[in-house]
Formats: structure tokens, sequence, C-alpha cells
């Protein structure tokens, strides 16, 4: 059975167009069925259409982002918030995001998720005034690749 649905506003979502965009989407929920829209309206198309940020993102991509130099094992032992960020906001705590893989619009229109590293910042030195500053992690060798001495 095709549900009619019944929507009445959730809250709000980040329009995609990178990790702290402020634009952001109205989101609904179904009264009837339970579902979600996740801010795929005509809406939020507007939104999008008519954000600068958006613009300047799809411009750039993550290029503008800083490098940030991890082995392999130290970023396998970043906790992953892929939806969230961590709720314990801590100078210098680093966690990895799968930026996009849960964002159904940005994949149905073929985007591809990327691998992004946040970490907590200190402003002006004070610890309760923290920004997420967002890295492209990038593949560090530290050993030796033939596994002996030179």
């Amino acid at each position: 059975m095709i549900c009619e649905h019944k929507w009445t506003f959730y809250g709000g979502t980040n329009c995609g167009c990178h990790p702290d965009a402020s634009c952001s989407l109205p989101v609904h929920k179904c009264e009837r069925c339970g579902d979600y829209d996740y801010g795929d309206t005509k809406q939020a198309h507007d939104i999008i259409r008519d954000c600068p940020e958006a613009k300047e993102c799809k411009a750039k991509g993550f290029a503008g982002l800083p490098a940030l130099h991890l082995t392999r094992a130290e970023f396998d032992a970043l906790d992953e918030y892929s939806v969230t960020v961590p709720t314990g906001k801590t100078a210098g705590k680093r966690w990895k995001r799968y930026d996009g893989a849960y964002d159904r619009p940005f994949i149905q229109g073929g985007g591809k998720p990327t691998w992004i590293v946040g970490e907590y910042k200190a402003l002006f030195g004070r610890d309760d005034c923290m920004v997420v500053v967002w890295h492209i992690p990038v593949p560090r060798i530290d050993a030796p690749l033939s596994g002996g001495a030179a």
C-alpha cells in the first residue's frame, strides 16, 4: 500500500555541500507511515540552488582542506563519526568521517563519499569555545618498504 504522506516539520539537516555548511534544509516526517523526506523537497532544492556556500564548495570541493599525514594504523584507530560529531569536545580530539556516505541525495546524484578527519581546536585558547577543523587524510609510511636495513 502506498502512503499518502501527511508531512510535518521534523527539523533540519546540513545542505551537504561541505561538513560545516551553514545552510540548513527542512526535514519532514510523515505522521502516517513514519518516513522522512531527508530534505529532498522543492524548497530544499531552492535553498541549495541559491546558497553561495554551495556554489563555492562545488567549485573547489575538498581541495581547499589542509592535509593531515597519518599512518594507516593511526587512521584506523580514529573513531568514526560519519553522521554526527563527538560530544566530548576536547582540544586535539580527532575522528574520521566518511563524508557523504549517509546523504541520500548526494549518492543518488552520483556523488562519491570521501574520508575526512575532524579535529577540535580551541578558539582564543579557551576550552569552552571549540571549532572543528577538517582535514584530508594523507597516508604516511614510516618504515622502509623492504623491511630491512639499508
